[in-house]
């Protein structure tokens, strides 16, 4: 199986006069069009969160607009910019989010792994949380498939991301403890994808590889890039092997914001 990650993309309005959100439109747009452009295509896009800057429907409606394009089903998880209410009503439509739940939890069940979205968001602010109502949703998903191999994914990275000036995205300590402990129950989980950082990093969650995704928005992209690297958009190629699990490739886009 092939999955083409990306995250953070931090849309604004269409109408804004701002030329970051025309920026930021254009990376996504590039990104889309590298995706479409790959052979063979991905079997899914998994978009890991902050798809828009304000959680504005406008801001949304740009979004779908966007990604309608894409060749392959598009799956998404809120980030603290969207906020949950936001991301099921745009994305209920296309029937794998419940427009009306506490949280958004779903189960793709279509490709060679299974992938489940995880709703990490707090209740305020920019960092994670988790609840025992969510973490029990997630524990029974799991188990209703344990011979499947199965990747989550997440806007939060449940770990220190060392090189951020803010290492732990989580309110608390506990809550990845007690997700640690749900994972650590299913060994048919194979990789946990994550975004919010803005920049890439892996680690291990419960003996299970995880690991972040650069920032679509260049603007916002952290880490260090060579001179002709800095305004190319980044995203993620992932590869399922049965004896390694996920094999990941960073894709530069061919664009330069100076040239649309």
């Amino acid at each position: 199986m092939i999955i083409a990650q990306i995250a953070d993309t931090h849309l604004g309005d269409a109408d804004s006069a701002d030329p970051v959100f025309s920026a930021r439109m254009e990376n996504l747009r590039a990104c889309i069009a590298d995706i479409n452009s790959l052979d063979p295509l991905p079997d899914a896009v998994i978009h890991t969160g902050d798809l828009t800057q304000h959680g504005l429907a406008s801001e949304f409606a740009l979004a779908r607009a966007l990604l309608e394009v894409l060749e392959v089903p598009l799956y998404i998880t809120p980030g603290n910019r969207d906020g949950r209410e936001g991301i099921a009503r745009a994305f209920a439509v296309d029937g794998y989010i419940s427009p009306d739940g506490a949280f958004v939890h779903y189960a793709v069940e279509e490709h060679a792994v299974r992938l489940v979205a995880v709703d990490s968001l707090g209740n305020n602010g920019p960092k994670g949380d988790f609840c025992h109502t969510r973490l029990a949703a997630l524990d029974a998903t799991l188990a209703e498939a344990p011979g499947r191999p199965t990747a989550l994914f997440m806007h939060h990275p449940p770990f220190d991301v060392l090189a951020a000036p803010d290492t732990f995205a989580y309110l608390r300590r506990e809550a990845v403890a007690d997700l640690t402990a749900v994972i650590s129950q299913h060994p048919q989980v194979v990789h946990i994808f994550a975004g919010h950082m803005h920049r890439p990093w892996t680690a291990v969650v419960g003996g299970v590889t995880a690991s972040t995704v650069p920032s679509i928005a260049t603007d916002l992209r952290y880490g260090t890039y060579a001179p002709g690297m800095a305004e190319r958009p980044v995203y993620q190629v992932h590869r399922y092997e049965d004896d390694c699990g996920f094999v990941s490739e960073t894709r530069l886009v061919d664009y330069r914001a100076d040239s649309r």
